[in-house]
């Protein structure tokens, strides 16, 4: 009896840019409370991102051809997909935005739906969309309502490897030049990930302005242009390195997120942090 070879599955992402304009408003919200959620961009005149749109197909690679798709098919529907709006208001171009906020976490499960089930013999899996580099939204197509959004926040510090449980030796042996006496710094990006099903009202997954709110107290006030070992009370004896920082700001996070909604359920979901272009590390919690 013959047994079949089980072919690889294969992932591809797509990247597309597209231009759009939205106005915060509808719902019923009125617009204090507009301001309220979304501050300077609940202005009634408008406002327009350059967007970043990654696709991502997942498929096994034809025996033929050797691709999971064509990339001129796939950009093909991409541009079917992005047409209506591109150098468009959303809130005109859309039905969904006749009445509802666009917000980006509205935008993306609309692409989502929007997106062919099939290109090809490959199938959309995931699904990126930047709305600055700040801020990002990701689906991802086993759990097309649940939405992750991940803000940015840089800070700049220094810090010193030094482990008070080695030698000076051993010290030295472990974290090279990063053992300084005088201590050495990064320009630090920690990115935050939350995850949680729009509101219904809002189209929000949190409320931008309390995050942003606690993102400044809790990381840019406690860190920036700060001696992480010297200036905080974090590292004293812990050892700053980029694993242990993100610990400590998912532990300084992880009970405010929440409270950032004042209605449904929202969860912290991903520390990262970026210490140079070669380094990040990701952190989930315990």
């Amino acid at each position: 009896m013959r047994v079949g070879r089980r072919r690889t599955q294969l992932e591809l992402t797509r990247r597309v840019t597209f231009t759009a304009g939205h106005v915060y408003w509808g719902a019923g919200l009125s617009r204090s409370r507009l301001q309220d959620l979304f501050g300077p961009a609940a202005d009634s005149s408008g406002h327009g991102h350059n967007y970043v749109l990654d696709v991502t197909v997942r498929g096994s690679a034809d025996e033929r051809n050797g691709m999971v798709v064509n990339i001129k098919a796939l950009d093909a529907r991409l541009d079917e997909l992005l047409a209506p709006i591109d150098h468009r208001m959303l809130n005109r171009s859309l039905p969904e935005f006749r009445q509802g906020i666009p917000t980006t976490e509205r935008l993306a499960q609309a692409l989502w739906r929007r997106l062919p089930r099939r290109v090809g013999a490959a199938r959309p899996v995931a699904l990126r969309l930047e709305e600055h580099p700040g801020l990002h939204v990701e689906l991802k197509g086993g759990l097309p309502r649940m939405v992750f959004l991940t803000r940015s926040v840089e800070f700049a510090a220094a810090h010193r490897l030094h482990a008070c449980e080695l030698s000076e030796v051993e010290n030295r042996n472990v974290y090279g030049k990063c053992n300084n006496p005088n201590g050495h710094g990064h320009n630090y990006v920690a990115e935050i990930t939350v995850a949680g099903v729009p509101d219904r009202t809002t189209g929000c997954v949190i409320e931008l302005g309390r995050f942003d709110a606690i993102l400044k107290a809790e990381i840019e006030e406690r860190f920036d242009h700060k001696h992480l070992n010297l200036d905080t009370p974090y590292f004293r004896r812990l050892v700053p390195t980029a694993e242990n920082i993100a610990k400590v700001i998912w532990r300084l996070l992880a009970d405010q997120v929440p409270r950032c909604r004042s209605r449904g359920r929202v969860r912290l979901h991903r520390v990262r942090l970026i210490e140079t272009a070669r380094s990040w590390f990701d952190y989930y919690g315990a």
